[in-house]
């Protein structure tokens, strides 16, 4: 009988000791895979433990920086200034706008010029919009076009100008006044008209404020009326696009003293391109305009009504403080125009802002942040004068005085 090793595979089979091998083989490796492998209920149980773990560490974090306080500050560099006591400093984007009479400049963080302009300019006026910035000759004729890049075009207009208003692409609209008539153009970085048309006193106003959206679409314009031989005002609604060309001047809606009662109305802003904010001198006034406007609140206010700013977010409101014992009360409202805050200020500022999710106000000073929610991060009074106090990200920030410009960091 042949030894059952001698066993070969035949015709693509193999013998019946081999075969039981194999398969005994094959079971135990079976077997030791089970055994190494983790069970799925494992893994996902792992998995969402971490998940929790990454979620509960970075809430700690949320909370401790939302309850942290800064008590001084860290020099990170520090940048010597040549002059700046006839110069007039404004916080722009990641930059800083320094200007006056004789010209306009731009800097980064640490002072170092990024471009300049001269010129010559009695009563400059100044409007920006994200990137852009324009710079107009008050009751004369010419208007200067930057962004970051520097001078982006220059735009000479008929008639003395009275204000401006600049859009985020560059265009930029202009009032002018020229023998009782008021007129109100739009024109192109590069100088060309795009759009125009005249005002009087007797026909639609006088305007007293315009703000064109950040895409230059549309444009918002407070103006002084004569209706039965007293002065009112009303608010008009223009939209340059497609939809407003089925109406008359482009002008898609307007509102007077019959929805907005007995108001002055010295300052109007678009938040962004649809939300829309009337400062009146007693009344806080939101619409939106997707294309055609409507009212969507209005919200009376009983104290008397210190300052006003804003962002694309939020507007704040400065009131005189008789109940709460600080100097100030401010309150924060959203595009809705639904409060969301009450903060009492305890000093004096000769600037107030938002910055992402703070509230920075300063005098010559001295210096305090809010948070959003209300909490007191940051109050100090510096060595030296402060000219501008802005956000670079986080708890750093320049601080520009008369002698250097700093870029600091809170601690």
């Amino acid at each position: 009988m042949a030894d059952i090793r001698q066993f070969v595979k035949k015709d693509g089979r193999y013998t019946l000791l081999e075969r039981i091998k194999k398969e005994k083989t094959v079971k135990e490796d079976t077997t030791n895979q089970k055994k190494i492998l983790p069970p799925i209920g494992k893994i996902i149980r792992k998995g969402v433990g971490i998940v929790l773990l990454g979620a509960l560490f970075l809430t700690g974090i949320y909370f401790y920086e939302r309850r942290r306080t800064y008590t001084g500050y860290d020099v990170l560099t520090l940048t010597e200034l040549s002059e700046s006591g006839n110069m007039t400093y404004m916080a722009y984007g990641d930059y800083i706008l320094r200007y006056s009479m004789d010209g306009i400049s731009c800097l980064d963080k640490n002072g170092t010029l990024i471009w300049g302009q001269a010129y010559e300019i009695k009563n400059p006026i100044i409007d920006i919009c994200k990137d852009y910035v324009a710079v107009a000759a008050q009751k004369e004729n010419t208007i200067y076009l930057f962004n970051q890049f520097g001078n982006q075009g220059i735009v000479t207009t008929d008639y003395p100008i009275t204000s401006i208003s600049v859009a985020s692409q560059g265009v930029v609209a202009a009032v002018m006044e020229d023998s009782g008539m008021n007129y109100i153009k739009l024109y192109s970085k590069e100088g060309r008209e795009l759009i125009k048309f005249r005002t009087s006193l007797e026909k639609n106003g006088y305007p007293m404020a315009i703000d064109l959206s950040e895409d230059g679409r549309k444009m918002i314009m407070s103006s002084i009326d004569i209706a039965e031989n007293e002065l009112e005002n009303s608010l008009v609604f223009y939209n340059f696009s497609e939809v407003g060309q089925n109406y008359i001047e482009q002008l898609v809606g307007g509102y007077s003293k019959k929805e907005l009662g007995d108001v002055l109305i010295p300052e109007v802003a678009f938040l962004d391109n649809t939300n829309i904010c009337a400062f009146a001198d007693n009344k806080l006034i939101f619409f939106q305009m997707k294309e055609i406007p409507e009212l969507i609140k209005i919200v009376e206010i009983q104290q008397e009504i210190h300052s006003v700013f804003y962002d694309e977010k939020n507007i704040g409101i400065v009131l005189n403080d008789v109940e709460i014992g600080g100097v100030y009360l401010l309150q924060i409202y959203n595009s809705a125009g639904d409060l969301t805050r009450e903060i009492s200020l305890e000093q004096d500022y000769k600037d107030i802002s938002f910055a992402q999710d703070q509230v920075i106000l300063y005098n010559d000073n001295s210096v305090c942040i809010y948070s959003l929610d209300g909490n007191k991060k940051f109050e100090y009074t510096f060595e030296k004068n402060i000219i501008l106090f802005k956000q670079i990200t986080g708890y750093r920030y320049v601080w520009v005085n008369s002698s250097s410009i700093n870029d600091i960091r809170l601690k």
